[in-house]
């Protein structure tokens, strides 16, 4: 029994899958089945009932789990105490940013986290809220901004950083852009630029037109701010943008007025395993933004 064989089995207990603790580990799925079964043995227990492709925890099993946790958190806390500071802050580390939050909200942190570890070689993956999440499961990024809510059955960690509302973007001659507010039912039945699938905002914003009995008339998806203002300026629909988006579109392009009745969110947050292994550059990303945005800059929801 060792250290790693344990790891397997907090990636595979998470994962329920082989093929995507394999993924996640950067390991090769007959090592892990090779050490999943050499602590079989060793404890003469079962760990997990194998029937096809589905894998569940036997009782032993989840007994185990949370014990095997404690001791790897316990080792890599020992690990970093005895190694040099030098040495823990290298690496690889791969972040999952959205494209309408990064140059936005995250490109003065980046430089800051680069700046005190430029040791650690950072890859940004420009992917949506629901992308994130998937590429943290399949081990492909450690950690990730998402516009909240999300839908995850996996255990995770959150950061909330920024909160703010979505107003309605609508070109300067539009009939309603003498208005000082605008409620969802005002803009119904205007046609809409609208967010991808992957985006959290995509079934979000739904939720509410559903409220009202009504379904958005989506023209045309981008997840490009500065092409969404574009196309309300050739009045081609309305859109739903954030507020520091909206600062950043020039007045004869569009208009942004406050969107009330409902007030729709947009909440920011930062999204990281709260199980299983999570590298030590990781780690670091996650400490250094908390510091970053501070506590007292948290956002209430």
């Amino acid at each position: 029994m060792d250290l790693l064989q344990l790891t397997y089995f907090v990636e595979v207990a998470h994962k329920k899958s082989f093929t995507k603790a394999s993924k996640a580990l950067h390991i090769s799925q007959p090592s892990i089945s090779k050490g999943i079964k050499a602590l079989e043995a060793h404890w003469h227990v079962q760990l997990f009932d194998r029937k096809g492709k589905a894998i569940e925890l036997t009782e032993r099993g989840a007994y185990l789990l949370p014990k095997i946790e404690e001791i790897i958190k316990d080792f890599s806390k020992l690990n970093e105490e005895i190694e040099s500071p030098h040495l823990l802050n290298t690496g690889r580390l791969a972040v999952g940013i959205p494209p309408m939050v990064g140059s936005s909200f995250i490109s003065p942190f980046i430089t800051y986290f680069m700046s005190l570890y430029p040791h650690i070689e950072l890859e940004l993956a420009e992917v949506g809220s629901k992308d994130v999440i998937s590429a943290i499961d399949d081990g492909l990024i450690q950690a990730g901004i998402v516009a909240l809510p999300i839908q995850t059955d996996m255990p995770y960690n959150f950061f909330i950083f920024n909160r703010e509302m979505l107003n309605v973007v609508i070109w300067p001659d539009h009939p309603l852009a003498h208005k000082k507010e605008l409620t969802l039912m005002e803009i119904k039945d205007e046609p809409l630029i609208y967010y991808p699938h992957t985006f959290t905002l995509h079934a979000y914003i739904r939720s509410f037109y559903q409220e009202i009995m009504a379904h958005p008339k989506i023209v045309c998806h981008s997840s490009h701010w500065d092409f969404i203002s574009e196309m309300v300026h050739s009045h081609l629909g309305i859109a739903l943008l954030p507020q520091s988006i909206c600062k950043r579109i020039k007045p004869e392009t569009a208009r942004c007025i406050p969107l009330v009745k409902p007030v729709i969110p947009w909440t920011l947050a930062m999204i990281w395993k709260s199980k299983g292994f999570l590298s030590h550059p990781a780690r670091t990303w996650v400490q250094s933004f908390k510091e970053y945005y501070g506590e007292n800059n948290r956002p209430t929801l």
